[in-house]
């Protein structure tokens, strides 16, 4: 452990959809970044902080909400049911539940719904300023890109709209979103660094097409723990400044 890092405590939201929440092992990615916090001696300084509540973790609580979009989408315009939004809750999240750091991973309800992809960033970003709007000074939202989904598995992917190469298709054009997204925040100073989950993931590493398997789960929970440190490593650096 860098003893830097016993100067800084901090609130650490986990939120999103399913992937979040953990769908089917509870706890999911969370459950990996609570122990690597755990053996790195920072739990004590690592309060996570939601509404929700699950997984093996030492901080069982978190903000992931499976079925959920960017913002709620009616079944009219869905090829897979109406959608409740993150978006209409998340002042209700940031208000009652402060977090310090924010690790942001959705959108893949909007591909499954077939959703106004097109405009996909539009409410992604929406969603990003009401959260920074929130965030302390010394704060920071990390934007995660999208795992891949694979078509050949239809449990939760509709083969009447989606082949293989349509879905790899959809993914990519939402991430070229939130990458361009990510750009834009960091040139106007905002508190968002992208995170590049879909680096992280193949579709070797997913359970049902679009959940991670259980060694998903544990790839994605040691990805965000390097978030995490990174963003230790910045406010030590910042301390230190003159």
């Amino acid at each position: 452990m860098n003893r830097e890092y016993s100067r800084i405590c901090c609130r650490v939201m986990c939120l999103g959809d399913s992937i979040t929440d953990g769908f089917w092992m509870t706890g999911g990615y969370r459950n990996e970044l609570c122990e690597r916090i755990f053996k790195s001696g920072l739990s004590a300084q690592i309060q996570f902080t939601g509404p929700n509540w699950g997984g093996t973790g030492y901080d069982p609580r978190h903000a992931g909400y499976s079925g959920y979009s960017i913002e709620n989408i009616a079944q009219s315009d869905s090829i897979s049911g109406c959608r409740t939004g993150i978006s209409g809750i998340i002042g209700w999240l940031m208000g009652s539940y402060p977090a310090d750091i924010v690790f942001l991973q959705i959108g893949t309800n909007d591909i499954l719904s077939l959703y106004a992809l097109e405009t996909f960033g539009v409410r992604l970003e929406r969603l990003i300023d009401e959260i920074t709007a929130y965030l302390p000074q010394e704060g920071m939202l990390y934007l995660a890109t999208l795992p891949p989904m694979d078509a050949k598995n239809g449990l939760y992917i509709s083969r009447d709209y989606f082949t293989e190469e349509t879905m790899d298709a959809a993914v990519e054009a939402c991430n070229r979103q939130i990458r361009a997204l990510a750009k834009k925040k960091e040139r106007q100073g905002a508190a968002v660094r992208l995170a590049e989950v879909s680096h992280v993931l193949e579709k070797k590493d997913l359970y049902d097409g679009v959940h991670p398997s259980e060694s998903g789960y544990r790839k994605l929970g040691a990805f965000w723990f390097s978030c995490l440190l990174a963003y230790l490593n910045d406010r030590c650096s910042a301390d230190d400044m003159p």
